[in-house]
């Protein structure tokens, strides 16, 4: 929903936008939105509020420090032919002893519609745009501790991304669900974010072009990065799905699923004050780890006791999913498919904590079980 007065200000916001005279450099002090766990409808309100922190960024910081002198690139292989492996990888590597591969892949669970999406080390997807130009960073925490990855879709005529004016990285062609991308991919320390140029491919066109296209903060300045959540530096076309998972008497649990992420929004209506809540975890894929995803109404600061909901993206042989409490009653939970994944919902009461969670089969036999379970924020488990 737009804010109040949102309306009226995005005509001026392009106003001033066009008034600004387009820097020379690279444009490597844009402060992006989106650090951090995406608050109530991240999903629908990116492109007003990126305006504005472009706005921010141009208008309002003072001129950054000269640079400090960049340490050399974090060496990127990408395939010899131009054209993504039989997995989808076009970019890889080994930073600080920890492998890495940049991939693109169907994401949707076996039998349903395709959904083309970037992944890194087959986990922790990032969905693919139809237009060229968008372009995406994220960090996986201790998998690959202090280092970052980061994609761009490059127009036709882009040759490459040149890193800091050091290392060229070939765009490489992908196809998957019928579509074509061409994508360019790299590694680099969070301490010291790279900056990207174009190198165009066609004779008479500029070897080199600034590409305002992934801007890269360093950490801190644009909020701590979340493990898992790719950030993104432009508005992206695609419209997130929206579907109700579960609800009861007193409480829903919605799914927004797009580029911010899986977005869950769970609510309790009748309760003191209505209170609800709103978080994203990172989009898994069918063989990935299963985000588990704990949503607390509770606010004890202000008194108010409330149930937990709890929302997890199953893996495709999951037909039922056992909560257990701490009192030892469960709940047999039938999974919901959207947008050709499937995902499972249910509420924990107020005066109790989830104690398992244990995965069946058809036949009703289980086939994982974890213990291992937040109480709020969320937590990944590979059945």
């Amino acid at each position: 929903m737009n804010g109040p007065g949102e309306t009226e200000l995005r005509p001026r916001v392009r106003e001033l936008l066009q008034a600004v005279e387009p820097p020379m450099a690279p444009v490597d002090a844009i402060v992006r939105r989106g650090r951090g766990v995406r608050l109530r409808r991240a999903a629908t309100v990116a492109g007003g509020l990126g305006v504005v922190a472009i706005i921010a960024a141009v208008t309002l910081l003072p001129s950054p420090p000269t640079p400090v002198p960049q340490p050399p690139p974090l060496p990127v292989t990408v395939p010899a032919s131009g054209v993504s492996g039989p997995d989808g990888t076009f970019a890889s590597g080994t930073a600080d002893g920890h492998a890495w591969r940049l991939a693109v892949q169907d994401i949707a669970d076996p039998g349903y519609r395709c959904i083309p999406a970037i992944t890194i080390n087959g986990t922790d997807a990032d969905l693919l745009s139809p237009d060229p130009g968008n372009g995406a960073d994220v960090a996986i925490g201790a998998a690959a501790p202090g280092i970052g990855f980061a994609f761009v879709q490059v127009p036709a005529g882009i040759q490459a991304l040149v890193i800091d004016g050091k290392k060229s990285v070939p765009a490489i062609a992908a196809t998957v669900c019928g579509q074509h991308y061409r994508v360019a991919g790299l590694a680099y320390r969070l301490k010291h974010p790279p900056r990207l140029t174009a190198q165009y491919a066609s004779p008479g066109a500029p070897t080199l072009y600034p590409l305002p296209l992934i801007s890269i903060p360093p950490p801190g300045v644009a909020g701590p990065q979340t493990n898992g959540l790719w950030n993104h530096v432009r508005e992206i076309s695609t419209e997130p799905t929206r579907a109700l998972l579960a609800s009861g008497t007193a409480w829903s649990v919605e799914l927004i699923f797009g580029v911010a992420g899986d977005c869950y929004e769970f609510t309790s209506p009748g309760s003191p004050g209505d209170p609800e809540t709103s978080v994203c975890g990172p989009i898994s894929t069918p063989e990935g780890p299963e985000t588990i995803m704990a949503m607390p109404l509770s606010y004890r600061p202000a008194g108010l006791e409330a149930p937990t909901g709890y929302a997890v993206q199953v893996s495709p042989g999951t037909v039922r999913l056992r909560a257990t409490a701490s009192d030892g009653s469960t709940q047999l939970v039938t999974p919901r498919v959207v947008a050709g994944r499937r995902y499972a919902a249910f509420v924990i009461g107020t005066s109790l904590r989830l104690e398992r969670l244990t995965w069946l089969d058809a036949a009703g036999k289980a086939f994982a079980s974890t213990t291992s379970l937040p109480q709020s924020g969320y937590t990944q488990f590979q059945p």
